[in-house]
């Protein structure tokens, strides 16, 4: 390394060093005291003046393979750049981890679709004949898009092959809905491209979100969950120039399979009885419903509403879903606008607008933060759940080392895990290791 390098090393680790224990320390401050006796305010980061510089040698480390130097040297860190490199950021969704511990994850474009790669601590493999996929919740069964449909492969190795357990064609798919319900608008033929579509763990369903409306899928047809046919009836007779869309679709589908979890930035939130086909409605504790997500044992489901950038969450027992029962669901949290979450044994990690990660218990009670810098867009467990890959809207992927007993001194967090490595997508080139 140069003397410039050096000097330039010096001055980001002695930064990184100051604001993550003053921010430390200010946020255990306020968990302490709950945010009355907070003390002085740490002042901000100023690495912003060497982002420009370090991103270069970022880059050059790539192309050298001088991986390691790199995160000695220049400990990693989000918040720098966040003027200087915006313009180049893209959201950034974990899938799942493979059966030989490779990364399968998506990257946005400029147009919105989405590139699949399959990546580890050494390289990052862009996977052409994939658009898009996703992870039944127990992990096992990936569902890869195309053109044509999806197909769902059970335990996929690096290359996404593995035993195949359905095969499900968009066309077909379209004609099932329009022989079903011709008289409304449903799912238009281009709308897989940003859909988002769940497994069941069997492959012989999939829970299809979009903004289109939110449909289980099954070999033997199709059936729009949200919104109703009423409401797109009286919504199309209102306007002459309607197109079915709704906002904030989001959805969930438990590990047994026996319920669905969904609901619109207009709806209440929905839980679906698939055993019964009972349908369930909450109230949202804040302004529009935004995410769900069950917990590992099926015994809870947990529903988050949002308002700008907060938002509340509220937890459901599915013990307790009997007509007569007045209880008041119980409230997990009332800041956080969730995006993204993993179910572990004895609570949920959940992922916020601000780029936090908070495990929660069963009970609502924190039990550790996380910051990863920028709105987090999405997150995978492993099956052991000791790795966690965490997305975000700021263009990185961040692999936490759940295990770890010793902090990081230059990571913001109450707990003692730590990032083991990231990968930065800034820009349409191969996505850069640090």
């Amino acid at each position: 390394m140069t003397n410039d390098t050096l000097q330039l090393s010096q001055k980001w680790r002695e930064e990184g060093l100051r604001y993550a224990s003053e921010i430390n320390a200010y946020v255990r401050r306020g968990l302490e005291s709950n945010w009355e006796a907070l003390g002085e305010e740490p002042s901000e980061d100023s690495r912003g003046q060497l982002a420009s510089q370090v991103y270069k040698f970022i880059k050059q480390a790539n192309r050298t393979k001088e991986l390691e130097m790199l995160r000695e040297q220049f400990p990693a860190a989000s918040w720098p750049f966040q003027e200087t490199h915006s313009q180049l950021m893209r959201a950034v969704y974990p899938i799942a981890l493979l059966r030989d511990g490779a990364l399968l994850v998506a990257a946005q474009n400029e147009d919105l679709s989405r590139t699949v790669y399959v990546m580890d601590k050494h390289e990052a493999n862009r996977i052409e004949h994939v658009q898009a996929a996703s992870c039944s919740m127990d992990g096992r069964d990936i569902a890869l898009m195309d053109e044509q449909g999806v197909r769902i492969v059970r335990k996929p190795d690096r290359e996404l092959n593995g035993s195949l357990l359905a095969t499900y064609k968009w066309a077909t798919i379209i004609d099932q809905l329009r022989e079903k319900y011709p008289d409304i608008e449903t799912l238009q033929p281009e709308s897989y491209r940003s859909a988002d579509v769940i497994p069941f763990a069997d492959g012989t369903k999939l829970l299809m979100v979009s903004h289109d409306g939110i449909y289980l899928i099954e070999e033997k047809g199709a059936l729009l969950l949200h919104p109703s046919v009423e409401n797109i009836r009286e919504w199309a007779g209102e306007d002459d120039d309607f197109t079915a869309s709704i906002a904030m679709p989001h959805g969930a589908v438990s590990r047994s399979g026996r319920w669905l979890a969904y609901g619109s930035q207009d709806s209440d939130h929905l839980l679906l009885d698939m055993e019964k086909y009972a349908t369930h409605s909450f109230e949202p504790m804040s302004s529009y419903p935004h995410y769900s997500l069950f917990s590992a044992s099926d015994e809870h489901v947990w529903f988050n509403a949002c308002h700008f950038y907060n938002g509340c969450t509220l937890g459901i027992s599915l013990h307790d879903l009997e007509p007569d029962n007045n209880e008041e669901p119980l409230s997990i949290d009332e800041s956080m606008r969730v995006y993204a979450g993993v179910a572990v044994q004895g609570g949920n990690i959940m992922g916020d607008a601000y780029g936090y990660l908070r495990m929660i218990d069963l009970e609502g009670n924190e039990l550790w933060r996380y910051f990863v810098s920028g709105t987090i867009s999405g997150m995978a467990l492993n099956s052991d759940e000791t790795i966690l890959l965490v997305g975000t809207y700021n263009g990185t992927l961040h692999v936490l080392d759940l295990t770890s007993t010793e902090p990081s001194p230059y990571e913001i967090s109450t707990s003692s895990i730590r990032e083991s490595y990231r990968w930065i997508f800034w820009d349409t080139q191969q996505p850069l290791y640090w």
